[in-house]
């Protein structure tokens, strides 16, 4: 049986973790092997990763945009190596929140050329490509504002902020570099409406994930 690698994507406060845990959990409820995984993070590594690039710079120093790049490969390098590659090799399912069109997205609207992002693509990710990724869409002013309701109830403990701490109008930006993606490769990611109430973007995404499983050689309902 064949692994396979679905990925969860979308701009800040799209409900991302919701829908992957809800996700997730409905693949146990089958039995089904699954992995699931985020990015950065997924690795010791990355968790250290993720400290870096996700919370305020003591120092106070504003990185360029390749080496903020830089680290999120470091990341994923880790992470595919530790994690995803051996997970799909075993035949598992593999669920990751954020992968390399989030790198695409954001540092893309960071101002990284694209071949530069080609580039670190073709040396650290190769040919592998998720069998599905989910972009969960959403306005991002909408988002932004679930974002702060989430972190004011996180409390002064909540540090990964610096992302969410970015204009509007790059979120836009991000927004539309994931929007592109979609429409380059319209079998590959399914956009889901992120707006409408949980449930029914649960429903949504099973819609998607369940054929391809079938597909694969799992039992699904």
């Amino acid at each position: 049986m064949t692994g396979v690698l679905i990925t969860v994507e979308g701009v800040e406060g799209s409900g991302k973790s919701t829908q992957l845990l809800r996700l997730s959990e409905h693949l146990r409820r089958l039995g089904l092997p699954i992995v699931v995984s985020k990015e950065p993070g997924g690795t010791p590594l990355g968790r250290d990763l993720r400290t870096l690039l996700l919370t305020r710079h003591p120092s106070g120093e504003a990185w360029c945009a390749e080496a903020e790049l830089l680290l999120f490969y470091a990341d994923r390098a880790q992470h595919l190596a530790q994690v995803i590659r051996p997970a799909i090799e075993a035949g598992k399912i593999v669920l990751v929140d954020r992968f390399e069109d989030s790198t695409r997205a954001y540092q893309g609207a960071a101002g990284v050329p694209e071949h530069t992002l080609d580039r670190l693509h073709e040396l650290v990710v190769g040919r592998l490509k998720p069998h599905l990724t989910l972009l969960l869409d959403m306005d991002p002013a909408i988002g932004l504002q679930r974002v702060e309701i989430r972190n004011l109830s996180m409390g002064d403990e909540f540090k990964e902020t610096l992302f969410d701490e970015r204009r509007l109008e790059f979120h836009t930006a991000v927004r539309a570099r994931f929007l592109a993606i979609a429409q380059a490769e319209p079998l590959r990611v399914a956009v889901i409406p992120a707006r409408d109430a949980p449930s029914l973007v649960e429903e949504s995404i099973w819609r998607r994930v369940a054929p391809l499983l079938r597909n694969a050689g799992f039992t699904v309902e």
